[in-house]
């Protein structure tokens, strides 16, 4: 085939995979919250939390909603842009690993977890895109000697840290590589290059200049994303056993995973290695065990281990003398089986390991029911834990929320109150104050209970054919009061 229509057709599955019905899926917890950190931008009063991350997705997707309107396609539409992006990034890659590069392509263009957090409102898609963009940059900048390169991959740098706070350890663990090429760097283009990280990172983090006080000591973004994240991996905020990150490799990711770890192998045994592939190995090991040893188990962190290992996968299969063809159907065969099922079929399908807490569809539904029976006020009695997302889904009407339901009755009156919902502690603290109310049940998210006991081939078999769960499905149920 030639080169142009292979690569026009594997970015053309990147499009597909991951614009197709991208607003399906209600928002999710995170993505709910992230909405109101692009209305402050909008408002120009965005303040830095770590907690929800840097501010670049925030100001990338502030001017789509901007111009095309709050939804769940428009929230997402900057991930999904970066995931398109790193793949076509990928082939540049091809001075390096040759035909690999378009099989790494091809991999991670389908890519189950990778595509998923392509139609994700958060900011792994784009940290992606940087680091590779950082990889390439640097390497090339080692082949030509030429400091557009090494401006471009520290600029590349810039733009992760103010993305997340996951690039100061990951910088510190790519410094460590590149410490023994130090003399391949000259001094005036590190110079040159380090202004130009300085200079973006404090324009973005300080608004472009409109709020100083992050240049305060106590207040520098690095410090504070140093003090928030050390407490949360000390205190095991969402802990999980060091081993977390392997079963979804193998649940998603197994032909790669077994092509990446045989293909480690082989380079280092028969001494195949080269500058780059000593990295690619260096970055995937570092990357797992970094992610493996840190408190904050969570799924989308996944990508980042994938990234290395799709390239090294990639990399071996174009190196197959024999049976080349087989293994690449195989392997795209059940990337793609499972990422059109966990993209497309059911994006909210608990029985996923990839998706955390996903929302229900009955979020969206309920919105809609109560746009056709003309509800204009609602009563919220929870806490912002609880009830994220439904004010994404309640802003169109007069919504008001408290933590308790201390004086219930006198609130539901001074709000004029036609919807009642609780989560299930303060519907049996309300007791029997809504008589003249029906009720329904509404739920917000579902999840899969795990337990050693309850899981065997069989269950996983059943997963990974019919998408069941392996384990015990709990779901976030509130109870919604309608005035008769």
């Amino acid at each position: 085939m030639d080169k142009r229509i292979l690569r026009l057709s594997i970015v053309l599955i990147a499009i597909f995979l991951r614009f197709y019905d991208l607003g399906k899926a209600p928002l999710f917890f995170d993505e709910s919250v992230h909405t109101v950190f692009v209305e402050n931008v909008l408002n120009w009063n965005y303040r830095y939390d770590p907690a929800f991350h840097g501010p670049l997705l925030f100001y990338l997707t502030a001017p789509v909603i901007a111009l095309l309107g709050k939804s769940e396609f428009t929230y997402r539409i900057v991930p999904a842009v970066f995931g398109v992006l790193t793949v076509v990034l990928l082939f540049k890659f091809r001075r390096f690993i040759g035909f690999g590069a378009d099989v790494s392509a091809l991999l991670v263009a389908i890519s189950p977890i990778i595509v998923n957090y392509s139609r994700f409102f958060r900011n792994e898609s784009q940290i992606l895109f940087f680091t590779l963009l950082f990889v390439y940059s640097i390497f090339m900048y080692f082949e030509e000697r030429k400091r557009r390169y090494l401006v471009l991959a520290f600029a590349s740098l810039a733009l992760f840290a103010c993305s997340k706070e996951n690039f100061y350890p990951m910088v510190f663990l790519f410094a460590l590589f590149f410490l023994f090429d130090i003399r391949k760097f000259r001094v005036v283009d590190l110079v040159i290059s380090c202004v130009v990280f300085i200079l973006i990172y404090t324009a973005i983090y300080t608004n472009f200049y409109t709020t100083l006080d992050y240049l305060n000591p106590d207040k520098l973004p690095f410090y504070l994303a140093f003090k928030y994240w050390k407490h949360q991996h000390d205190i095991a905020r969402i802990g999980g056993p060091f081993y977390y990150y392997i079963p979804l490799l193998l649940l998603y990711d197994l032909p790669v995973f077994v092509l990446g770890v045989y293909a480690v192998v082989k380079w280092i045994k028969r001494r195949e290695l080269n500058h780059f592939k000593a990295f690619l190995i260096y970055w995937f090991i570092s990357t797992l065990l970094f992610y493996s040893y840190m408190q904050e188990k969570v799924p989308w962190l996944t990508v980042h281990i994938e990234l290395p290992l799709y390239i090294i996968a990639g990399t071996c299969i174009a190196e197959m003398k024999v049976k080349r063809r087989v293994v690449l159907a195989l392997t795209v065969l059940f990337l793609l089986y499972s990422s059109i099922h966990l993209n497309i079929v059911n994006p909210t399908n608990p029985a996923e390991p990839a998706l955390y807490l996903p929302t229900s569809m009955e979020v969206k539904e309920f919105k809609n029911e109560l746009k056709a029976m003309n509800i204009s006020h609602v009563c919220v009695f929870m806490s912002p834990g609880d009830y994220w997302p439904l004010p994404c889904y309640l802003e169109d009407f007069h919504t008001c929320y408290y933590s308790d339901v201390k004086n219930f009755e006198s609130r539901l009156k001074a709000c004029r109150c036609e919807v009642v919902i609780l989560n299930q502690t303060n519907d049996l603290l309300v007791g029997d104050k809504l008589k003249g109310y029906e009720k329904r049940e509404l739920c917000l998210r579902s999840w899969v209970s795990y337990s050693v006991e309850s899981l065997n081939v069989y269950r996983i078999l059943e997963f990974l054919v019919f998408r069941k769960p392996m384990g015990q499905v709990c779901y976030f149920n509130h109870s919604v009061y309608y005035l008769r």
